[in-house]
């Protein structure tokens, strides 16, 4: 490393942490955040930071205190009242005592309905919807047991079997589909039970439910290139499943709404679901028709190849891969060929060949058959024509000359997790990220990063640039983090596409060699930096933060340059496989 670039590291990783206490015993607690604590989980944890120097005992048991000052442990409560006494030594001999106390009252476990009435209704989908003929509702509903239960009208829902309730009989379930001329008008849906004597007890719903008539049914085109589709309208704290993205202008039918995701008809066998915003339903509506595909070409450029086939409208698409042997995949909806398509070569280098398939009546697939494994690749339309276009696998794979993509995770306002000492993740990514770029551009490769600087960069904006950029391959740095301090620790990688997990595992395995815990390379994961094909990337959790011993050692400048040199040698490693 270049010494300006060492002292520059230096000096800011000395400012930006906080003072490391010393002297006067002392203790501050990151959990519990109170003195006395209500709980209904029986696993709890006493993790925080004491002066430099300083022996801490917990009830009289020694606990073991990091270089850094900070100690965690877990406890496994008894039921009812747990008090602890923590006690922080200075080499002086003065101490410092906190108290603490937990009252553990385990959640009950379920039981039947003592009294006549309906404990509550779970309709599927939830949250005030729209449906259409054909669509199932599914209901589970709790009450008293050995009653009459409806829904609709008078529709019956059956008391579920003991056996697969755990043993608690009151139970009921049932599903329901959507007719033709059901309209449910913006309604509550109405539960009732009926028991032997006659008396009735009612529910409604907490959600209203419609059914949309249109004659005619309801189109939109996407806004922007931006525009993706998700598997559901619900999710994790990374928002709902994206399962690809789309092109501006591209035409969809409408079939239903969730909340704020309208439901989406791709073809006869396959919906998804699009946020609302992104959705533009003000255009003149008419019934969609099943596009005729023509005129299919193959050929490739100086830099990359091509495959594309003329459709009569800008139609969806979703696509996959795979790396053994390098395939690419892509299905268009709402598309048939009435002959066999076109699938001459012409000066390709990375497509070996391009196969047509009609898997059902309304989607035809192209099966991109590679020389290498996947690269990357963009499908965009030009005028009515669907374009795939195929990246090549770089013609010298070391890192010279490459063009690698760099994503300090968090920053400015976002501060990310934050350790036992008070570091924060976006201090320690942006740390890490400058040693990892002087690192890569030693070897002659070109980085652009998201930042440089402790500044905001929304997650839209980072995944923009990259796109635009389209650099050769993508990393994001993060530190990873868990309400559990003790147990959950280690590095990992993650990464959604098949084709990005060769880049993930070569990284993680050299990772790994650091001494660091195994946490996993892990797939499916819906990170925004994630989900684009156009380039191989990475999301790297280099460790727990939360952990006081992945704290200790990322804090250690020494450490961090040994996980940066991992990380170079990871990216060699998969330019290797990639020449095979």
């Amino acid at each position: 490393m270049k010494p300006s670039v060492q002292f520059f590291l230096q000096f800011f990783f000395a400012l930006s942490l906080p003072f490391l206490a010393s002297g006067q015993a002392s203790i501050r607690l990151n959990q519990p955040a109170r003195e006395q604590n209500n709980v209904n989980t029986g696993k709890q944890f006493i993790a925080g930071r004491t002066c430099t120097g300083c022996k801490v005992r917990i009830n009289n048991d020694t606990v073991h205190v990091y270089s850094t000052n900070t100690f965690a442990v877990r406890y496994d409560l008894p039921t009812g009242r747990s008090t602890f006494t923590i006690t922080a030594e200075d080499p002086n001999g003065e101490t410092y005592t906190k108290n603490i106390t937990y009252y553990y009252n385990p959640s009950p476990a379920p039981a039947a309905t003592s009294i006549f009435r309906i404990d509550f209704a779970e309709v599927s989908p939830s949250g005030n919807v729209q449906l259409s003929a054909g669509d199932t509702l599914r209901v589970k509903m709790k009450g008293y047991p050995g009653a009459a239960a409806t829904w609709f009208d008078h529709v019956p829902l059956l008391e579920m079997p003991a056996a697969q309730t755990g043993g608690v009989p009151g139970y009921y379930s049932g599903y329901y589909v959507i007719q033709p001329a059901d309209s449910l008008l913006n309604g509550k849906l109405r539960f009732t039970l009926r028991n032997q004597a006659g008396e009735t007890a009612v529910l409604n719903s907490t959600y209203r439910y419609t059914v949309m008539r249109n004659d005619i049914p309801l189109t939109g085109r996407t806004l922007d290139k931006m525009t993706y589709l998700t598997a559901s309208p619900h999710g994790d704290r990374l928002g709902p499943d994206k399962i690809g993205y789309l092109d501006k202008d591209v035409l969809l039918q409408v079939s239903g709404k969730q909340g704020d995701y309208y439901k989406v008809r791709l073809s006869s066998k396959t919906t998804a679901f699009i946020p609302e915003p992104l959705l533009d339903t003000e255009i003149p509506q008419e019934h969609p028709s099943i596009s005729i595909a023509t005129d299919a070409k193959i050929w490739g450029d100086e830099k990359s190849d091509y495959v594309s086939v003329a459709l009569s409208d800008k139609l969806p698409y979703l696509s996959s891969q795979s790396v053994s042997p390098g395939k690419i995949i892509v299905d268009i909806h709402g598309a048939y060929s009435e002959q066999g398509l076109n699938t001459l070569l012409q000066n390709t280098r990375e497509i070996t060949s391009v196969a047509w398939q009609q898997p059902t009546h309304d989607v035809l697939r192209m099966i991109i058959s590679l020389k290498h494994m996947p690269w990357g690749y963009q499908v965009y339309y030009e005028g009515n024509r669907i374009t795939v276009k195929v990246k090549r696998v770089p013609e010298r794979l070391s890192l010279r000359g490459l063009t690698i993509g760099l994503d300090p995770g968090h920053g400015g306002g976002n501060p990310g997790a934050s350790g036992l000492t008070g570091a924060s993740e976006k201090q320690l990514t942006l740390i890490l990220s400058m040693q990892l770029k002087a690192a890569l551009e030693r070897e002659g490769a070109t980085v652009i990063a998201t930042r440089t600087t402790d500044r905001f960069v929304a997650n839209e904006e980072r995944l923009s640039f990259f796109r635009q950029i389209n650099p050769d391959i993508l990393l994001s740095i993060h530190l990873n983090s868990s309400a559990n301090p003790v147990d959950a620790h280690g590095t990992a990688t993650y990464y959604k596409h098949t084709f990005c997990e060769p880049l993930n595992a070569a990284i993680h395995r050299r990772l790994v060699e650091t001494g660091l815990r195994d946490f996993g390379n892990n797939n499916g994961f819906n990170f925004i930096l994630n989900n684009p094909t156009e380039f191989p990337d990475a999301l790297v959790e280099t460790l727990f933060l939360s952990n006081p011993g992945d704290e200790e050692k990322v804090l250690d400048p020494a450490f961090q340059q040994k996980m940066v040199e991992k990380i170079v040698l990871g990216i060699k490693d998969y330019l290797q496989r990639a020449a095979q």
